[in-house]
């Protein structure tokens, strides 16, 4: 989900013609901060990708709880999609009645478990390459530690608000690399689609709408990226970088960038119909021209 909280929204005078042009630059410099975190998420889930492979590959790891079937993958997307779903009926469910503790400290919980294990994978594949074991495993530990004590002084506001950003983007990237490598590649075809699909039923009937109006702005720090006058939801961010990514996994670094440009010109799109609308899914426009270069290369 993105959405856009463009200033001069509330009643006023006309405004005369000398502050006209002020808008067009803010919301081309929201645009351009917005895409340049993006990039920076992507490339970090191409660099992961790559350092990850050797040991993906080794160990055989595979997220396919249906099989590699055709209808497998498409009951391990409705799989991922019931997991998504109900873990936002149940975020609408805390937050209508007024229990945001209680959904703050499982975000929160939930984020900091996944961002210290996958950071310590990834850290560990890249360090083994340049120290001994034991010095690796303890230069992980210490990085995936990190990751752990940013998220505490962001929840307890004793660091800037936009270090959260640093969190959300290497969560982003992290997750997003590991779809690509661990999702077979049927399942991880359709999974942006299946997603697309349910971000437009979420964002305008679905219950992500309602979590959103209700919580407090604050809150939703561990679970968006807020850039400029735009907020992306991480989910949409964990497949913007899962794209280039799975290019670059199962075919070459040339596709992830062929990807990556495709992903991040639906995401300007997307940006600039937000300037017409208030709130827009983030997927589809993305996913389409993304999977479109992904389908180019896989039936090559």
């Amino acid at each position: 989900m993105a959405d856009a909280t463009p200033s001069g929204d509330q009643p006023s005078a006309p405004k005369q013609p000398s502050e006209q042009p002020a808008e067009p630059p803010l919301s081309a410099l929201g645009t351009l901060k917005t895409v340049a975190f993006i990039v920076a998420i992507q490339l970090v889930a191409i660099f992961i990708t790559k350092v990850n492979a050797p040991a993906v590959q080794a160990s055989g790891v595979s997220i396919a709880p249906a099989g590699t079937s055709s209808g497998g993958s498409i009951a391990n997307v409705l799989i991922l999609l019931a997991f998504v779903f109900a873990a936002t009926i149940a975020g609408v469910w805390l937050a209508r009645r007024r229990k945001v503790q209680l959904f703050m400290a499982v975000v929160y919980l939930g984020t900091g478990v996944a961002l210290f294990t996958l950071t310590l994978l990834a850290a560990a594949d890249v360090t083994e390459n340049y120290m001994d074991p034991n010095t690796s495993l303890y230069v992980s530990l210490a990085l995936a530690s990190s990751t752990i004590v940013v998220l505490a002084l962001v929840t307890l506001r004793r660091i800037p608000s936009w270090s959260a950003l640093l969190l959300t983007g290497l969560l982003s990237a992290e997750v997003g690399s590991y779809f690509a490598s661990t999702i077979p590649i049927l399942t991880a075809l359709l999974l942006p689609i299946g997603f697309s699909i349910y971000d437009v039923y979420t964002v305008f009937k679905g219950p992500l709408r309602t979590l959103v109006n209700t919580l407090p702005n604050e809150t939703l720090s561990a679970i968006s990226s807020k850039i400029g006058d735009f907020s992306i939801g991480t989910g949409d961010t964990v497949f913007y970088s899962m794209v280039p990514a799975l290019a670059y996994y199962q075919f070459t670094l040339g596709t992830a960038m062929v990807a990556l440009v495709a992903v991040d010109a639906g995401v300007v799109l997307t940006l600039y119909l937000l300037s017409k609308v208030k709130l827009l899914p983030g997927l589809p426009i993305p996913m389409f021209l993304g999977l479109a270069v992904l389908l180019a290369y896989y039936f090559h």
